[in-house]
């Protein structure tokens, strides 16, 4: 994360003659663009930076985050932007010109809307123009009843504070630069929420692409659950990335040590996102597994980010500090009448199932699925399939169990995906022949292996995050 140190490092400093001959420079602009555009309104946007150094590499970025949230503002009511004219680079600090099909009224309205916005957005000078005779000037804010400028460190007029000098230049860089870092910083936040949820979606909607899998949907035959088909993931998939992404922000936010808590908060996300699911397919489960498992890896992902160390190792050991009291359901379940097939299988066999991994921190997907992904050759396809193969072996799925009517089909099951993994799996035509016989035999009997649809999900969901996130250090 940047911090107020660096928010002036990488910027040169600017002597007086070159601030004026920027001015010069500015106002030549912004007579072009009035001349060029007789019909339309002219806005100039600058930054007010203290001191000689007036940009640098974090100082352009809080630039261009926060007018790419102004223009947005300008999309949402209408307004049209004939014309953009980017000048980041500029020594002298980045500069915008805005023409907009508005009035000037309007448009001086809409800028210290922005500017009064939020703290940091007070560094913004935006300069609405009108040719008063023959001069261009800037409507001020008394113009449009709006109150004047105000000081950024004691809330005095800005303009006395200025002309008096009552503050030092130390002292306004030193308020300048906790602006800036945190508007940066909070921009990066909402950036890696919105990644972790876009990345989550694309991962289940990755697992359904990928084709043959025994027992499960994908573009190709759905046999094994007549009622789902393809698309109907996809749609579901897209449905739950406002779950993910409240996953996120949550843990992105939380500063607490009592990750127990945080999970309890996720949990209640994930009973709203079952219903948002249901909604969208029509009260067809299609990700109820993953709700969870994703969900979770979410959450420890960005939780991790907070902190300041995105490891695998740390991920897992998130999950486990997550979902530490969640051995409180293995003896609730004992008590109960079952409510799941995994609850089922738990009562009978004493198999922990979903829960019992998670708990542990889903080694299936750290230990076996991710080393299959990452070290497997050919297409993405072939990746996805050599992974689910892999986790196939190692996943004991309820669903499974439910749908035989027997805990045989383990043994039946691991002997034909070892056949096939022996066999070369789908990068060889003998392991392809019996990878599509299984499928076409789970297909008939209506065998199905969602429990390892929702681990290659969270397989590929890793494989994404440790590429984009992980930092090389090692989990010493």
């Amino acid at each position: 994360m940047e911090t107020g140190a660096r928010v002036f490092v990488g910027g040169d400093q600017q002597d007086i003659p070159a601030v004026l001959a920027n001015r010069d420079w500015r106002a030549a602009q912004q007579r072009r663009l009035m001349e060029a555009f007789p019909g339309a309104t002219v806005v100039a946007v600058k930054l007010n930076i203290p001191g000689p150094v007036k940009t640098s590499p974090v100082i352009r970025r809080f630039f261009r985050e926060e007018l790419a949230c102004f223009e947005k503002q300008l999309a949402e009511v209408g307004v049209l932007v004939l014309r953009t004219e980017i000048e980041d680079d500029r020594p002298t600090g980045p500069e915008r010109f805005y023409v907009v099909r508005i009035t000037a009224e309007a448009a001086k309205r809409l800028t210290v809307t922005f500017e009064t916005a939020t703290p940091a957005a007070r560094l913004f000078d935006m300069d609405v123009l009108v040719r008063d005779k023959d001069v261009i000037r800037p409507v001020s804010r008394e113009e449009v009843g709006l109150p004047a400028r105000r000081c950024l460190l004691c809330d005095r007029l800005a303009k006395d504070c200025g002309r008096s000098r009552r503050h030092s230049v130390a002292a306004l860089q030193k308020r300048v630069a906790a602006l800036i870092t945190a508007a940066v910083n909070a921009t990066e936040k909402e950036r890696v929420v919105n990644r972790l949820a876009t990345l989550a979606v694309q991962a289940l909607i990755n697992e359904a692409a990928a084709w043959p899998k025994p027992g499960l949907v994908d573009p190709v035959e759905h046999g094994a659950h007549p009622d789902m088909d393809y698309p109907l993931f996809v749609r579901s998939a897209l449905a739950l990335e406002g779950y993910f992404r409240q996953c996120a922000r949550v843990a992105i936010n939380y500063a607490g040590k009592d990750y127990s808590a945080l999970f309890n908060a996720v949990r209640r996300y994930g009973i709203q996102a079952e219903h948002t699911m249901m909604r969208a397919t029509g009260n067809v489960n299609t990700h109820k597994g993953a709700i969870f498992a994703l969900g979770i890896l979410v959450t420890a992902t960005a939780s991790c980010w907070q902190t300041g160390r995105v490891t695998l190792g740390t991920i897992q050991r998130r999950v486990q500090a997550l979902l530490t009291h969640l051995t409180d359901d293995f003896t609730r379940m004992k008590q109960e009448a079952p409510q799941t097939a995994g609850e089922a299988q738990y009562q009978r066999t004493g198999r922990k199932g979903a829960r019992g991994e998670a708990i542990a921190g889903f080694p299936v997907i750290f230990e076996v699925g991710l080393p299959a992904y990452k070290q497997a050759r050919g297409t993405t396809n072939d990746r996805i399939i050599t992974a689910f193969l892999a986790l196939a072996q190692h996943v004991q799925d309820s669903t499974l169990y439910k749908r035989a009517g027997t805990d045989a089909i383990e043994q039946e099951k691991q002997r034909q995906v070892a056949a096939i993994i022996e066999a070369g799996g789908i990068t060889t035509s003998a392991g392809r022949k019996l990878l599509n016989e299984m499928q076409t035999e789970y297909s008939t009997r209506h065998l199905s292996l969602g429990g390892v649809a929702d681990m290659v999900s969270g397989t590929l969901l890793m494989a994404d995050i440790e590429e984009e996130f992980c930092s090389a250090s090692t989990d010493e």
